[in-house]
């Protein structure tokens, strides 16, 4: 059995109990005979960064959601293909640099549409209590969520909507406003 196979029981058991199995299960899961092939096979994936020891559980390494990454590929006129990708990457790693202080919303509208931003995209979102103008952020308007682009014209601050269809928003207009976050990605399901 591969890496790769390994991997996707294991990676298919965490989604369904939100745990790994233990050795033995790992055992039953890999369908090998004796515990000593299975513990050969777990301390492999642990060296390749996808498994981990905590004490005597193992847990999702470095690697473990990563999946192949490849360093690139041509837009243009087709380009050979690589044998196999570069390293391993995951989403959270790529995307979300402080976990604890990140969320995740759901975008509706298309006042944002000419910086990339559709409705129903995902923004993702880092809390924070200071934004600097042309930062693409998240705001509470009197208890409802909007992103726009901040903007600063001499002492008042503004929200820029990136569709001439929308008008700006004047900050000091709202009596009750705060600022969510910095929005520092967007994802996109085709």
């Amino acid at each position: 059995m591969t890496y790769e196979n390994q991997l996707q029981k294991l990676r298919n058991y965490y989604r369904r109990n939100n745990d790994l199995p233990t050795y033995d299960e790992m055992r039953e899961l890999f369908q090998y005979k004796s515990k000593s092939t299975a513990f050969y096979a777990i301390n492999k994936l642990i060296t390749a960064g996808f498994l981990k020891r905590k004490g005597h559980k193992i847990i999702p390494g470095k690697n473990f959601l990563g999946m192949p990454y490849f360093q690139s590929v041509k837009a243009g006129f087709p380009g050979p293909a690589e044998e196999e990708a570069n390293d391993r990457m995951s989403l959270d790693q790529y995307l979300i640099e402080k976990p604890n202080s990140t969320m995740l919303i759901k975008v509706k509208g298309d006042s944002m549409i000419n910086v990339g931003i559709n409705d129903g995209d995902i923004v993702i979102v880092e809390r924070t209590a200071n934004a600097n103008p042309g930062q693409i952020i998240v705001v509470n308007l009197e208890g409802e969520f909007t992103v726009k682009t901040l903007r600063k014209t001499g002492r008042k601050f503004f929200l820029d909507a990136e569709n001439p269809e929308y008008p700006s928003l004047p900050l000091d207009g709202y009596a009750s406003h705060s600022l969510v976050g910095v929005v520092k990605g967007v994802v996109r399901k085709y």
